[in-house]
This record gives structure tokens, C-alpha cells and sequence, in this order.
């Protein structure tokens, strides 16, 4: 008796299916179909993303080290994604600078450093070497007060701001003040060795040379 019992709630629960299946079947296929598509369209995604990467490195790659890089970087600028394309409008500044176009290279570097989609940290560090590549002839004063905040405000920059600056008031005749950013740069605690190293030379020789200047900075 409790085989026929099993039996028709056997066939009871599979009408149940079929009828579920009726109503339903074509849902359930359309979601797995949907679910296999999510899956294989995010891997699919992710390859397309890592080749899209892989390939920009190697388009790089390739345009710096080509004998005419300054142009293959230019070419290839706008088709690079956002880290590459950064790295790419960097080397072209330092290129110009190379070819001694200094001009171009300070309006290459100034144009990263008001780019708001890259970096604050890069930002600057494109402001500083807009000042360090500027053509001889610029204003010293405007480049001075170009990375004052950089120079005043502590930040990883501000050693090279303050011997920058200090480089600056030389060149404008202002042995004081180059002094002082030099001995405000020396008693940094986070800089590198051979910034450090360079500061101290340079404060002493001007510290020896301008013993008077040097004595009022340190009443």
C-alpha cells in the first residue's frame, strides 16, 4: 500500500513540475541564458581590458625607444589610456628640454600640472619641473612665486622646491634669501640623502662666501 502511495505522490509532484515548467520554463532559461552572458561578458571584459592594457605598454614601449621618440609619443598620445597617456605627455617635456626646447617643455609640463583628471601628487611634481626646465630668460621672480606653496608647505616636494627656489634667488641676485630657503631645506627631516647632501654643500660655500649674511640668519 505505501508503493502506491509513494507512486502517486511521485507522479503528483511530477505534474507539479511540468505544470511549473509551463508557466515557467521560459524564464528560467532566459535568466540562465542571461547569467552565462554576465559571466562570460565580464571575463570577456577583463581579457579585453588586459589586452587593451598590454597593448598600450608595448605601443609605448616602442614610441620611447624609437629614433624619432619626441614624435612616435605625440602620435600615439590620444590613444593611450590615462596612465599611459600621463606617462607619454611627461616624456615628451622632458624630451623637449633634451632637444633644449625650453620653452616648450615649461608650457609641456605646466599644461599636466592644471590637469585636474591627473593626481595632485603628479600635479605638482609637473609644476616644479615646469620651473626647473624654464627657459633662462624667464621672470625669476614669477617661477619663484610659481612653486612658493610647494616651498613653504610641508610635502614630498618641498626640499626640491626650497633648493629650486634658493637657485632662483641666486640668479636674481638675492644671496639672502637663498640662503634662507637652503637652511629652512636643511632642517628637513624626510629628504633624500643626496638632496640632503647637495642643500648642505651648497649652504655652506654660500654660508662662507656671505659670512655676514650667514651671521644675521642665525641671530
Amino acid at each position: 500500500m505505501a508503493d502506491i502511495f509513494d507512486e502517486i505522490e511521485e507522479d503528483l509532484r511530477r505534474d507539479k513540475m511540468n505544470l511549473l515548467w509551463q508557466r515557467y520554463g521560459n524564464y528560467i532559461l532566459g535568466l540562465a541564458v542571461l547569467i552565462i552572458i554576465g559571466v562570460a561578458g565580464n571575463q570577456g571584459y577583463d581579457y579585453w581590458h588586459e589586452s587593451k592594457t598590454q597593448a598600450a605598454g608595448n605601443q609605448f614601449f616602442e614610441a620611447v625607444t624609437a629614433e624619432d621618440s619626441l614624435e612616435a609619443l605625440i602620435s600615439i598620445e590620444s590613444d593611450l589610456p590615462d596612465g599611459y597617456k600621463m606617462l607619454a605627455r611627461f616624456r615628451v617635456a622632458a624630451l623637449y628640454a633634451e632637444e633644449g626646447d625650453l620653452a616648450a617643455a615649461e608650457q609641456a609640463f605646466l599644461d599636466l600640472s592644471a590637469d585636474t583628471s591627473i593626481d595632485v601628487f603628479y600635479k605638482n611634481t609637473a609644476l616644479l619641473l615646469s620651473v626647473m626646465n624654464a627657459p633662462r630668460s624667464a621672470d625669476k621672480n614669477q617661477l619663484i612665486n610659481r612653486i612658493s606653496a610647494l616651498a613653504e608647505f610641508p610635502g614630498p616636494l618641498q626640499g626640491l622646491a626650497l633648493e629650486t627656489s634658493a637657485g632662483l634667488y641666486l640668479e636674481a641676485g638675492l644671496t639672502n634669501k637663498a640662503i634662507a630657503s637652503l637652511t629652512m631645506a636643511s632642517s628637513l627631516t624626510e629628504i633624500p640623502a643626496s638632496l640632503r647632501q647637495r642643500i648642505t654643500q651648497a649652504l655652506s660655500i654660500l654660508s662662507n662666501k656671505y659670512a655676514d649674511i650667514s651671521a644675521e640668519k642665525t641671530e
